[in-house]
């Protein structure tokens, strides 16, 4: 991802009716420092497929993106490493 200033991430989820796209710092316990760079909505019925272009606001990256699908009743979390060299 070296010299990179955008990337966009996609996620097909079932279910779903929003998702949201945290950025965490590595390291343990930064929960709390976690910045929400963005979500997508569900359009209509029949869409399942949710994505985010983000603009690289940092020099590096060196963190974690937590991805939560949120449907009627149900969270849905996964993680995904960042790295820049």
């Amino acid at each position: 991802m070296k010299g990179t200033k955008e990337i966009t991430f996609k996620v097909k989820a079932a279910n779903t009716e929003t998702v949201l796209f945290w950025l965490i710092p590595t390291g343990t316990q930064t929960w709390t420092e976690r910045r929400l760079i963005g979500y997508d909505i569900k359009e209509n019925e029949n869409d399942n497929n949710f994505s985010l272009t983000w603009n690289i606001d940092k020099p590096y990256l060196h963190d974690h993106l937590h991805i939560q699908a949120i449907g009627e009743g149900i969270v849905t979390n996964d993680i995904i490493n960042l790295s820049m060299n």
